[in-house]
């Protein structure tokens, strides 16, 4: 028999050592490679998955700061409108207080104030005197010179001391 282009030559026993057909090999190696690009996908879904985490974390840190500083700002707006009410209410008490000055300075006004409530009389023609002011009508006590004794004065140094 004449073997054609030697594809079956056989060079002893092949049942002990048989040789590994070359499907076999490519069917490995493409598994091998099927592995690995699984593998790499794999690894970059995972990063994907990162990265999608880290921006999610990122949003909702922002997210609490922007939160706390409404808060804020809502807490300052809050104590600048009770300023102003305060405010309001203390110029109207202020604007009320000025018209009752007014309604104090009238002589009219303190003059029967004092003679109904305070019961006062009007003063006489007769009762009302007049001094001379431009001269020293009041003595000075030069004596008025406070004088501690000497015992007093002792004692306090010897308690500090």
């Amino acid at each position: 028999m004449i073997v054609a282009k030697k594809e079956f030559e056989v060079y002893g026993n092949t049942v002990l050592a048989p040789q590994e057909p070359i499907k076999k090999r490519r069917y490995e190696d493409l598994e091998k490679s099927r592995k690995q690009v699984n593998q790499s996908k794999r690894q970059n879904d995972i990063k994907n998955k990162k990265r999608v985490l880290k921006n999610i974390f990122i949003g909702f840190v922002i997210g609490m700061i922007i939160i706390a500083r409404y808060c804020m700002i809502y807490s300052y707006q809050q104590a600048s409108s009770k300023a102003k009410t305060e405010i309001d209410t203390i110029s109207k008490e202020n604007d009320a207080y000025a018209v009752d000055l007014i309604k104090f300075r009238n002589i009219s006004y303190i003059e029967k104030t004092a003679t109904t409530k305070l019961h006062m009389v009007k003063p006489k023609v007769s009762d009302i005197q007049y001094f001379n002011l431009s001269k020293n009508n009041l003595e000075t006590n030069d004596n008025t010179k406070i004088r501690i004794s000497n015992t007093v004065v002792n004692k306090i140094k010897n308690v500090m001391f």
